[in-house]
């Protein structure tokens, strides 16, 4: 049985983690908070180490999901999925946290701003760990079509987040955190570049 949009749903939170590493600030000042490329390497780090999970997770996923002989078994495992998501989530933004605002003009609202957008794609998932528990597991086509809508929701958050964090790199464009994230590895994983 498959689940659709599945796969796409990784490639969007691969595209929204990957929106955030290009995040900037002011510039030139010396301000309070975490170094530029110690920031970086920190959120790049936990963002990459995110989508790589949830990467993973879905090949796992698509791999149990070609052996289940029932609905129920699909469900649980698509339920487990996606809690694994958010829990994996919950880390990332714990690992982003622990970092603190990065030492450039405006660090403290950039900082803000990212946990806030992060934290969204993780209520994305939440809302739709309890959107997949009330899927129903008798009916074949009524799972499959609340699997595809559950999906599309899903897909719709995480884009709108990700237009979200694509402003960010406009909106807090520092030269030094520019420069910190394009010579980090883990940023560049996330942005599709190779260092």
């Amino acid at each position: 049985m498959r689940l659709p949009r599945v796969l796409l749903l990784v490639a969007c939170a691969s595209a929204l983690v990957g929106a955030a590493a290009g995040c900037g600030s002011g510039g030139g000042t010396n301000y309070s908070g975490a170094k530029p490329d110690a920031w970086a390497a920190t959120v790049c780090g936990a963002l990459t180490d995110w989508a790589q999970g949830l990467q993973a997770d879905s090949r796992t996923l698509s791999a149990d999901l070609q052996n289940a002989k029932d609905i129920s078994t699909v469900k649980a495992k698509f339920v487990v999925f996606l809690e694994s998501a958010s829990r994996s989530a919950g880390t990332m933004i714990s690992k982003v946290k622990a970092a603190g605002p990065p030492a450039v003009k405006n660090g403290d609202e950039l900082q803000s701003d990212l946990e806030g957008g992060l934290s969204a794609a993780k209520r994305s998932f939440e809302k739709a760990v309890a959107k997949a528990k009330a899927l129903p597991a008798k009916d074949p086509q009524a799972f499959s079509n609340g699997v595809s809508n559950l999906g599309q929701d899903v897909e719709k958050e995480l884009t709108a987040t990700g237009e979200a964090f694509n402003k960010l790199g406009s909106k807090y464009n520092d030269k030094n955190l520019n420069e910190a994230t394009s010579k980090e590895p883990s940023c560049s994983t996330l942005s599709g570049s190779s260092s």
